[in-house]
């Protein structure tokens, strides 16, 4: 065996190892709290009946959700008490013109494929793959992800569990 091949085959077995390592370590971290520029209270939010919608503004037209704007943000907040520390942090980044640098609490590999905009038109709540999110007082991971996972969902409502479906 050439020094090539060996090169190949390792290379191959490495990442047999690491692409579902990777995946496992990205979407398995629940109760992770990534540090926020705001501690975003989801719990105030659904109290007052705002659907997840309102914010995450894609969900329903794209693949991804969409991480709020800081016009969505500034929009409501105007008209209410500014009090709040957290609140206030939103008009010192509307005074600056900058968005609100949002860290994502969950991302898909690039190879795997996910799309809220099909879910959301299954009529899949959004607590289904988030969890108890509406009850959070800072964004935390609520879930663990796996292929495993994502699959028994598909089976359970008869939804597609070929390959092709998630990863392209």
């Amino acid at each position: 065996m050439t020094r090539t091949d060996l090169a190949i085959r390792f290379t191959l077995l490495a990442l047999a190892i690491i692409l579902p390592a990777g995946t496992w370590i990205a979407c398995s971290d629940a109760d992770a709290s990534p540090a926020q520029p705001i501690a975003f209270p989801h719990r105030i939010h659904a109290e007052n009946a705002i659907d997840c919608a309102f914010c995450h503004e894609y969900v329903d037209r794209q693949d991804a959700a969409g991480i709020p704007r800081l016009e969505v943000c500034v929009t409501c907040h105007a008209a209410m008490p500014q009090d709040s520390e957290a609140v206030q942090k939103i008009f010192e980044y509307e005074e600056a013109r900058e968005e609100i640098p949002w860290v994502r609490l969950y991302e898909i590999k690039n190879y795997a494929y996910f799309s809220h905009k099909w879910h959301i038109r299954a009529e899949i709540a959004c607590e289904t793959c988030h969890g108890d999110i509406g009850q959070s007082v800072q964004a935390v991971r609520h879930m663990n992800y796996s292929m495993d996972w994502c699959l028994s969902c598909h089976e359970e409502r008869d939804a597609p569990v070929d390959c092709v479906v998630c990863h392209k």
